[in-house]
């Protein structure tokens, strides 16, 4: 089972997030990625919620913004544990996806959610499958990871 992508609450993000987000010329300035944003989390959870906007034309350029975000930016957001779970999943199964440095610090950052790592587990090569094996607080409470790496031809039988 996948984590769902659901808007955030508002009250819950910065003010400056909620600046980026308040209607008008700024949301569209937000989805291209030149919001004033100092920190990377602000600017992720940004993308993320515009990415699910109801105005297409925003939703696309917050999708290709969030997709050609700079690794050490986005390395920086994944790594906040602060970070909603929904972020996280939404870079970790989106534009982050093929990227091993950025997948391990969401492997590590212990706000992601069980169901991104039982993903991960089932997708990821050796490497980042022997990472998540290590976190046996995380396998015991959630066995869908186990099944997810058991399953995943990458996964070396020894960590299963």
């Amino acid at each position: 089972m996948s984590i769902q992508h659901t808007l955030l609450s508002l009250e819950t993000l910065s003010a400056d997030a909620q600046r980026a987000l308040a209607p008008g010329p700024a949301k569209m300035m937000a989805a291209r990625g030149l919001a004033p944003l100092a920190n990377p989390a602000d600017l992720a959870t940004v993308l993320y919620q515009l990415a699910h906007d109801d105005s297409s034309g925003i939703a696309e350029a917050a999708a290709q913004s969030a997709t050609a975000l700079p690794e050490h930016i986005l390395a920086a957001a994944l790594a906040d544990t602060s970070l909603d779970a929904r972020v996280l999943d939404y870079f970790a199964t989106g534009p982050a996806k093929d990227k091993s440095e950025l997948l391990e610090l969401v492997i590590l950052n212990s706000a992601s959610s069980d169901e991104t790592i039982a993903d991960l587990a089932g997708r990821s090569g050796a490497k980042l499958v022997d990472m998540i094996a290590q976190n046996e607080q995380r396998l015991l409470r959630h066995s869908g990871i186990i099944g997810a790496m058991y399953l995943n031809r990458s996964a070396r039988m020894s960590t299963i």
